[in-house]
C-alpha cells in the first residue's frame, strides 16, 4: 500500500491478484449481477489506486480495507437500483464453497484448505447465533442491506437491528476465536 501511495503502478498487480476475486466474488454476492460486479470491482481498484495514502495499517488490515470499500460500493448500487429487501432464504448457506474466494487459493492447496475451513467454521457460528440476530447478520453482510433495509425487511424497530447486528458479531467473534478464526476484518461498530 505504501508503494502504490507513492504512485507506483506496479504495486496494482499484486493486490489484484490477491484481491481480485475476492472483491469480485463479495460484489456478485450481494447483487446478484455479473456485469455488475465486475464494474464494482474494477472501481474498488480506481479508489485503491486513488487514496492508497489514506490506508492506516494501525486500523486495521489491508484485507479488511479493501473488501470494506467494495462492500460499500455494492451497497450503493444496490441502493442505485433502488432494490427491494432480499429474503434470507435466498442465500446458500450449506454450500461448502469458501463464503469468499481467493485467487491464492488456486495456487496454494494449503490455502484453498484453509479457506474452507474458515468457511466451514463462520458457518458453524451463524448456526449458534440465535434467528434473530443470525437472519439480521446474513441480510446485512451477505444480503447487502443497509441496516434500515434490514429493519424494514424483518419488521423489526431499527434500534433492534442494530442491537441484533452488535450483539451478534461480537458473539461470532467469540465463537470464532474459539474455534482458532482469525476475525479481526469482522468489525463490529
Amino acid at each position: 500500500m505504501a508503494r502504490l501511495a507513492d504512485g507506483d503502478e506496479s504495486a496494482l498487480g499484486p493486490l489484484y491478484d490477491r484481491y481480485g476475486k475476492v472483491i469480485y466474488s463479495l460484489a456478485l454476492r450481494i447483487v446478484h449481477d455479473r456485469p455488475a460486479a465486475e464494474e464494482i470491482a474494477q472501481e474498488v481498484f480506481v479508489r485503491l489506486w486513488r487514496s492508497a495514502g489514506s490506508f492506516e495499517p494501525g486500523r486495521g488490515r489491508v484485507s479488511a480495507w479493501v473488501l470494506r470499500i467494495a462492500h460499500n460500493l455494492a451497497l450503493n448500487e444496490i441502493r442505485r437500483r433502488q432494490s427491494r429487501p432480499v429474503a434470507a432464504d435466498q442465500f446458500d448457506w450449506a454450500s461448502d464453497g469458501a463464503v469468499l474466494e481467493d485467487s491464492a487459493a488456486e495456487r496454494d492447496p494449503a490455502m484453498a484448505t484453509w479457506l474452507l475451513e474458515r468457511a466451514r467454521a463462520i458457518r458453524r457460528a451463524l448456526a449458534q447465533l440465535p434467528e434473530a440476530q443470525r437472519r439480521c447478520i446474513e441480510l446485512a453482510f451477505y444480503g447487502g442491506l443497509s441496516q434500515a433495509e434490514v429493519a424494514a425487511a424483518t419488521g423489526d424497530p431499527l434500534g433492534t437491528v442494530k442491537s441484533r447486528i452488535r450483539m451478534g458479531m461480537l458473539r461470532l467473534r467469540e465463537l470464532l476465536a474459539a474455534e482458532g478464526v482469525d476475525s479481526e476484518s469482522m468489525e463490529v461498530t
